[in-house]
This record gives C-alpha cells, structure tokens and sequence, in this order.
C-alpha cells in the first residue's frame, strides 16, 4: 500500500510540475514548420510544430532572428522553413522572444511564401 501511495505521490508531482511550466511569464520552445507569415500591422508567423498543432507567434522589434550564428531577419522566416522559436505568453498572445531559423523542410515544396 504504501508503495502505491508514493508512486501515485510522484505521478501528482510530475504532473503539476507540468502545468506550472506553462504559466504565463515563463520561456517556451515552439519548434516546428512555418506555414504562413503575416507581415501586416502586427507581424506574426504560424508554425504547425512537431505535434501537428497550430501556433502564432507574434513578432515584434524585440524579435531576435538567427541563422546558425548569424544574424537573421523576418524576411528570412517564410513558408516551409523549420524554426525554433523562444517564446513568452503575454495574455491571449505568444510572442517570440528569438527565433532560430532552420532549412527548407524536404516535406515542403519550395513554393512562394503566403505574406500577406
């Protein structure tokens, strides 16, 4: 019994551990495939990441862009590309504190990228 008890007991621990990282405030990683970029008004990018969902990342004059080591930009960041974004969730918003730029994903045609 009291074995059960302390595995259970560790189970809840890891589990909470779980929620509280995704408190408002705290950096996140997003890495996935960039389907869309939108650069009017306020700049954002959706990426489908690796778990298959849909996340907008909003980028601003604080957004660091970088390739390899290199600096990079927004217009480096188009469709079919992979990134890894550093995020913080600001409210309803996810704002991408840095986004790590990657290669062309081979499962993407190198089709025009949709800005809009």
């Amino acid at each position: 019994m009291r074995k059960a008890v302390a595995v259970l007991s560790w189970i809840a621990l890891f589990a909470a551990a779980g929620n509280v990282q995704a408190h408002e405030g705290h950096q996140h990683k997003v890495m996935g495939t960039v389907a869309q970029v939108h650069v009017e008004k306020v700049a954002h990018v959706e990426v489908k990441t690796t778990e298959g969902k849909t996340v907008i990342l909003t980028c601003d004059d604080k957004t660091q862009f970088m390739k390899g080591k290199s600096a990079a930009t927004l217009k480096d960041v188009v469709a079919g590309v992979r990134v890894v974004a550093t995020t913080v969730e600001e409210g309803k918003t996810i704002r991408a504190v840095e986004v790590q730029v990657g290669e062309m994903d081979a499962a993407k045609p190198a089709a025009d990228p949709h800005k809009h």
